[in-house]
């Protein structure tokens, strides 16, 4: 495969923002990135501007509405547009933006007929795992006394729709004696939410949002790794949470997302459910099997490091964008 030069236009002001991922895995192909948030600078479609004029990057690559569509549509002019969707929601803003780009990638299976109305060149495109930034350089006692816990979560449980539901399997997590703690951004301070704060799901709060080196911590000391995804009835819908805590080497049970199977086995690799009580059942057979559990983890662990690396994810990438812009 040639070797591409790519402009990156994202979010890049927090270590742990995706875009930091994305660069790495085009880096381990052989690819020059230029990377730009918008955000860092006062002008910045001049600033974009003058990188197509001055750099010739072969295509830009972005994620969100970083930048208005329109201005997307100028650069368009000069240089080929790919999004890579991370999110499983279509608000309102982004239909614009699928249009205009010579290519979209969406993270939801489920949601490509739906893009594709809008944009014939549109392809299911998940997200992966990126270990360099995951290491764990020291594992202190300190370090086994805060993160370890039976069961953990980690994650929003904000008050948008999709994160509610959370909030009620994790206090019958609680309400059945299970040793708990959870990880994310803190409650939101409203007055509705005040019990949870001051309740046993406040108290089980860790207390931050954690990434990197802690992320693999809680992932690597927490018996089971508890995950909700927020649309998980559409297909393959699945976030980057699963890539990253299996390749943590997490024990990953998780609310069953259709078309989940297709990428993980399930009872060997990773293990699901469907309902409240399933869960409850899972992670008690679970807890009193650790044998069973470490070798479904330890899998888990195998089977992201060989098929799901943000190397691998942004070859597969790469491959359609070059057979459909490039190919002469």
């Amino acid at each position: 495969m040639k070797q591409y030069k790519i402009l990156l236009i994202t979010e890049l002001s927090n270590p742990w923002n995706n875009g930091w991922y994305y660069k790495k895995g085009f880096e381990k192909n052989g690819h020059l990135v230029i990377p730009f948030d918008p955000a860092s600078s006062s002008g910045p479609r001049d600033a974009v501007l003058q990188i197509l004029s001055d750099q010739k990057p072969d295509f830009i690559l972005h994620t969100k509405d970083e930048m208005p569509p329109e201005l997307y549509k100028e650069f368009m002019k000069v240089t080929k547009v790919v999004q890579w969707y991370p999110d499983p929601v279509i608000p309102e803003w982004l239909p614009p933006y699928v249009i205009a780009s010579n290519i979209f990638f969406t993270m939801s299976e489920g949601l490509i007929e739906v893009f594709k109305k809008l944009n014939p060149n549109v392809f299911w495109m998940s997200q992966a795992f990126e270990p360099s930034f995951f290491e764990i350089k020291q594992l202190a006692s300190k370090d086994i006394k805060k993160y370890s816990a039976e069961v953990t979560f980690v994650g929003n449980l904000g008050s948008k729709q999709q994160y509610l539901p959370r909030r009620q399997y994790l206090q019958r997590i609680i309400n059945e004696g299970f040793s708990f703690k959870w990880w994310g951004p803190r409650l939101p301070r409203k007055f509705k939410t005040i019990p949870l704060i001051f309740g046993k799901l406040g108290r089980a709060y860790g207390g931050k949002f954690i990434w990197g080196e802690e992320y693999a911590k809680v992932a690597r000391l927490t018996k089971i790794f508890l995950a909700f995804d927020s649309q998980p009835r559409i297909r393959k819908s699945m976030s980057a949470r699963m890539y990253t805590a299996l390749g943590c080497g997490a024990f990953y049970l998780c609310q069953h997302v259709e078309g989940i199977e297709d990428v993980f086995v399930p009872g060997q690799e990773i293990i699901t459910f469907r309902s409240e009580q399933e869960m409850i059942d899972m992670i008690k057979y679970y807890l009193n099997h650790e044998n069973e559990r470490i070798k479904i983890a330890e899998a888990g662990r195998r089977r992201i490091l060989k098929d799901h690396t943000y190397e691998l994810r942004i070859n597969q990438m790469m491959r359609i964008i070059e057979n459909n812009l490039f190919k002469v």
